[in-house]
This record gives structure tokens, sequence and C-alpha cells, in this order.
């Protein structure tokens, strides 16, 4: 649920008064003697149009309308967007305060951290930025905004919660104690100094081996692909550890209790975030679906990816390997032991771009045998009234299968795949749709006739097939008020069923999506126009229109140009000679990997 300060004590400030002085202008507590400057920055001209937008709002949480609306770019959205709140909704039960936030940025999950009513004191080296959290927190008394560099922070004071979040990998560039040792290590002893005897730590980084960075992603901070695989870091660059590096690194400083976790697609815009127990052997296959679609709305995607991360988190998952390989890591650290739930799976948030009173949490929890799947909303603002479309959030068990979508993948991802694959794919959806809804589906299909609004989300991403065969729709969120066609609802399932296909093998008879769907429906006996077929993504837009706030101008247009079928993403990489060393370098790790999981 949405929260606000449910502190009603401002926040202890008298060990700071020694080395620094309240400046209430800004809202911040900067040092009485200038120190070094601090050179991170996004750019003058996105860092000042960040501090405008959250001057000039007059609601600055963390659900903040007025924010939503100033997001216009990726450094805009990274600042004002609340899906990056859900990282520490996760760990939630983690957080106690006093809290110490090591570079805390523009303030989002400062601001999260003041709405839960921690005592916050966020440590911040830009003037600039520190400004910005000042202003953005400056109705919450239990945050503390402090100008300095970490080194510059002298005091005894202990604190129950330090963060780190996309700060460690930073410290060889911005931090150092005097001493010669790596400055990673000096950050983490720091830290580990100035917990209390039973405070954590909560850390999170990019993994420097990401499944994704073998697909092509280039590395974060060096912006180029394989950089972190190859380790092209210095004593001087930004750094970054694959998980057992990184766990002996903690345990290095005494940090020996430790809880990994891990955020998909990344850290940065988590969608899913999952726990160990869903990461071994036995239970990574059952999970692997869901990584794999969050991974999928990953923002900084390439333009060409050189295998399909959704086909290899199968193989990876079930072999145990998906928290060595996830694309980031969400750790909790401590002195001593860390008590956590052994029934703790996943937690899903979706699509962050919903509208607030649509926004969810689907925690899975519960026994191997026995996991349930519990839907929740995430924020408390009450739902429209008279509305055509009802969200239902039910708990259900959750069923082990193979999501029809992945069959799909499994035939067009192949080279020379047929639409009559895909015809026959659809007919084993139409069957399970007609056995629910109660219409025949062995002749020819009316795209006429009206089935209840209730099955609007009986597409094939919420179909699974169990271990019998036997066909189950799961998930179905939005029902609509009025009787939907039949012809709208299988457009609507085709057309999101391809849309998500992350990438296809060569084909030559289909080029396009509508002529995709339009042969498809053809040949499932179910002949539409064009026209038709428009008519209903144009009825798909607006649906989408009331869920989400930012559906696409022109959605039906980005439909139509869609293409469904070009060349394999590799192929395409390897025509480009300059690209060539990359091609083969990225090839024989990934065979290499598969082959440790195939053994």
């Amino acid at each position: 649920m949405s929260q606000t300060s449910n502190s009603t004590t401002p926040a202890e400030t008298g060990w700071l008064e020694n080395d620094f002085q309240r400046d209430g202008e800004r809202n911040i507590w900067a040092l009485k003697t200038a120190s070094g400057g601090f050179g991170y920055s996004d750019g003058d001209r996105s860092e000042n149009y960040v501090l405008s937008v959250i001057q000039n709002a007059t609601d600055t949480s963390v659900m903040s309308d007025e924010l939503a609306a100033g997001m216009k770019d990726w450094p805009s959205t990274y600042h004002l967007h609340h899906q990056r709140a859900n990282l520490l909704r996760a760990v939630s039960d983690h957080l106690s305060g006093p809290i110490l936030e090591i570079g805390a940025g523009c303030g989002l999950l400062t601001r999260f951290m003041g709405e839960e009513g921690h005592q916050v004191f966020a440590l911040e080296g830009s003037g600039r930025r520190a400004a910005t959290i000042g202003a953005r927190c400056r109705d919450l008394d239990n945050v503390t905004v402090i100008n300095a560099n970490l080194q510059d922070l002298k005091t005894d004071q202990k604190f129950q919660t330090i963060t780190l979040i996309g700060v460690l990998e930073y410290a060889r560039v911005y931090f150092s104690d005097g001493s010669d040792s790596d400055p990673i290590d000096q950050m983490l002893q720091y830290v580990a100094n100035h917990l209390t005897d039973d405070g954590v730590l909560i850390l999170a980084i990019e993994n420097q081996l990401g499944l994704k960075y073998f697909a092509g992603y280039a590395e974060d901070h060096l912006n180029y692909p394989m950089a972190g695989i190859e380790g092209h870091y210095s004593d001087k660059s930004v750094v970054t550890f694959g998980r057992e590096v990184l766990a002996n690194r903690l345990r290095g400083v005494g940090l020996t209790g430790q809880r990994f976790a891990y955020p998909f697609p990344d850290y940065k815009f988590p969608e899913a975030v999952l726990f160990d127990p869903a990461m071994t052997p036995d239970m990574g296959g059952r999970f692997a679906a869901l990584v794999a679609g969050a991974a999928a709305s990953d923002r900084q995607k390439p333009k060409h990816l050189h295998f399909a991360l959704s086909k290899a988190l199968q193989p990876v998952m079930e072999n145990g390997l998906g928290g060595d390989v996830a694309n980031s890591f969400l750790v909790v650290a401590s002195k001593s032991e860390i008590t956590a739930s052994a029934n703790d799976y996943a937690v899903y948030y979706g699509n962050g771009d919903r509208k607030k009173h649509y926004l969810k949490r689907v925690a899975f929890q519960g026994s191997a045998d026995d996991i349930v799947v519990d839907r929740q909303p995430l924020t408390d603002d009450p739902m429209p009234q008279n509305e055509d479309l009802t969200q239902i959030l039910e708990r259900e068990p959750f069923l082990d299968g193979q999501l029809w979508t992945q069959a799909l993948h499994d035939i067009m991802a192949r080279d020379k795949w047929r639409v009559a694959e895909v015809t026959t794919w659809a007919q084993r959806w139409i069957a399970a749709l007609g056995a629910t809804v109660g219409i025949d589906t062995t002749s020819s299909l009316d795209s006429s006739q009206q089935i209840p609004g209730k099955w609007l989300d009986a597409i094939p991403k919420n179909m699974i097939l169990d271990k019998a065969n036997n066909a189950h729709f799961v998930d179905l969120e939005w029902h609509q008020s009025d009787d939907i066609p039949v012809g709208y609802l299988i457009v609507r399932g085709l057309s999101d069923a391809f849309n998500l296909m992350e990438m296809t093998g060569a084909n030559g008879e289909i080029h396009h999506l509508l002529t995709l769907v339009r042969t498809v429906c053809h040949q499932l006996k179910m002949p539409l126009s064009e026209t038709q077929i428009m008519s209903y993504w144009d009825q798909e837009a607006a649906l989408q229109r009331k869920i989400s706030t930012r559906p696409g101008k022109y959605r039906r247009n980005q439909m139509l140009k869609t293409r469904v079928a070009p060349q394999a993403a590799l192929k395409a990489v390897k025509r480009h000679g300059k690209r060539d060393k990359a091609v083969r370098i990225i090839t024989t790790q990934y065979r290499t990997l598969l082959g440790k999981l195939t053994k």
C-alpha cells in the first residue's frame, strides 16, 4: 500500500553540528569547510530539469502524478519513476532507522524510506542533487539531507541500516580513506564500522556476469558489450562483481550474514525480485517464465541481441544458475545471521506504467509443494467509479507447467518456421478457450459472437499446460462489464503473443504483424479484413489507455510496423565487420555457458 510518513519526531541531528551547518533555503546540511568537488552528473540540463520539476510540484511523494508527468527522457524517468522503489519494497522488512543512505542521488529512494516513517540521513556529494532531495523531502521532518562526500562524513554515529544502491561500483572513482587498500574494501569497511551490531547493509549492484551482458547488452558504466565479462576494469574505474566475489568482499569486512535477492530486469526498474529459494535447481525452472517476462521489460535493451534471453533462462534456472547470472544483485548483509522466511520465493510488481489504482504486488509464498500466488493492490488509491473495466486480484495456487507463449517462442525462434505451425499452436488455445467459455470452436468461428467480458484476459500469455497436458487460464485480471466479440479476443490474444516474441527466426512467408494476424485468423476459419483487425486494435488501444499512463500515442501504427520475421539478430550483427570480434567472443562465451548447463 502507499505510505506517508508516520514519524512525528524530527531526525536527531546533534552529531552533525560540529562539521556541518544547516542551509534552510535548500533544506540540507552543508560542510562548514569546503571539501573536494563531486563530479558525477547526468549533465547540467538534465539535472536542472529534474530539480525544477520537483521544486514546482505540490505533491513530491513517490507516487506523485505531477512528478510522473515530468518524465521525458532516461535521466528524468530514472529520477522520478516510482517503479524504482520496488527494490526496497521487496526487502522493506529489513529497513529500520536510523538509516544512512550513501549516494542518495535525487532522492526517490530517500522519499520512499521517509514515507515509510524511518529516520533517514541522505548523504549526497553533489550540491545540486542534495538540493533536489531537500526539495523532494521538504515535508518530511524525519529526513535529513547531508551534502558531503562519504570520506568527509567523519562521525562515530551508528546506524541500524545503511544503503549502497548503485554506489559501491563507483568507490574506486569517488572514495578514498587515504589508505593503500582497494577503495571497494575501504567503503565496505566504513559501512561495517558504522553499523550497529545487529544493523544491516542493503546493497544493489549490477552483476559482472549477468546473462543479459552475454546476450549483447552494453556494460552499464563503460557502455560497450563484453566490458564487464572480459574484466575491462582498472584500479581507477567503475567495477562490478560476480556473486561469489561480492559475497567474499562482504565477508572480508565482517558482514558474514547475507541474504541475496535478484531483481529483474535489474535493480534500477525491478518488475520482479526473486529470493534464493526460487533459484534452486528444483524450483528454478518453475520461475523461469516469471523471470523472462520481467526481463523483457528492460528499458535499456539494445537493438540486437545475440540470443533470446527468454529461451536461455529456462536451462539456466533449471540448473540452479539463475542467481549466478542474474542481471543484478540486491543484498542484505549483516555482522550477524539474517533471518529470512524460507517460504518467500518471489515478489512481482508488473508494469510500473499502469495508473496508480491498477498497480499491484504479487507474492509467491508457501512450501515447495504448495506455493500460493497472492495478489494485492500496491496503493490505496480508490478505483474509478462507474468504469466498465474491473480489476480482479485473486489468490490462486501456483500452477506448474508450460506457459503457452513459450510454446509459440519454440516455434518462431527457429529459422524457416511456417504460419501453419503457428496456426496449430493457436488452435490449442482456441480449443481451451471454447471449452472454458462454452462456445463451439470445432467448425468455423463467428467473429461477431459475443462472450462475457470476464474472459477478456483468457489469452495465450495467461494459459498454462500442466504436466498432464491440460490447459488452465490463470490471472484473469481484467473483466469488462459489456460482452466482447470473439474476433476481438482472438486478435487481442494473437497480437499480444506475437509482440511478446523477443527474437524470431528467418521466415519467407510473413514479414508484418498485420499480415500474420490476418493469415492465422483465416486458417482458423475466421476470415477478417484488414479494416476489421485494425478496428480491434483500436479497441485494444482504448483499453490500454484506461489502464496505462503511457499506452503509446500511435499504438495501432506501432503494431502495423512491427516486423515479426526478421533475420536472426546474430546474423544481422555478423554483417557488421566492426562487430565481428564481439560476435565471436559472445558466441564462444555463450556456448561455453550452455556446455556447462548441459553436462
